[in-house]
């Protein structure tokens, strides 16, 4: 049992493997909002260059998705044995449901991303921008209540 010293008594108390937990998923859940608001950071910008810069929009909205896709895929490794695989995608696969369809979703954006990385001199179909912008907003926001979901209901009280 690890013990703190309080400001104020300057006395030893015990802190319970509850307390400990909670602690560090409060840990885990600052990280994770962290990496959901610079996504949603890289989201907004990618939104602001799309007509004048759809390349750098396209590039700048594709980090938005490898970041909450990376979200999700920390927050499940927290909690296995054996990690997931490193590219994200498959990670998103390997987990299956909604996570999986997610990934099912971004091969032609992915796709485009590398098409964009070997021709320098192309820009990103419109259509397929206008679709990852979409499915990024839709998808950060399914993370951030993925975020929230799991916490107990007494920490997601103080917020309401």
């Amino acid at each position: 049992m690890t013990t703190t010293t309080s400001r104020r008594r300057r006395r030893a108390t015990a802190l319970t493997s509850d307390a400990r937990s909670l602690r560090l998923r409060l840990a885990h859940l600052d990280q994770d909002q962290a990496d959901l608001e610079r996504a949603r950071d890289l989201l907004r910008q990618g939104r602001a260059a799309a007509t004048d810069e759809p390349r750098e929009a396209f590039e700048l909205v594709h980090r938005a998705a490898l970041r909450g896709a990376g979200i999700i895929v920390a927050r499940s490794n927290r909690d296995r044995r054996r990690k997931l695989p490193l590219n994200v995608w498959t990670a998103l696969d390997r987990l299956g449901g909604e996570d999986a369809e997610r990934a099912s979703h971004l091969v032609p954006l992915v796709a485009e991303r590398s098409r964009l990385d070997r021709e320098p001199a192309s820009v990103p179909d419109p259509g397929l921008l206008r679709e990852h912008l979409e499915q990024t907003a839709q998808h950060l926001d399914t993370v951030s209540q993925r975020l929230l979901a799991d916490l107990p209901s007494h920490v997601t009280a103080l917020a309401g």
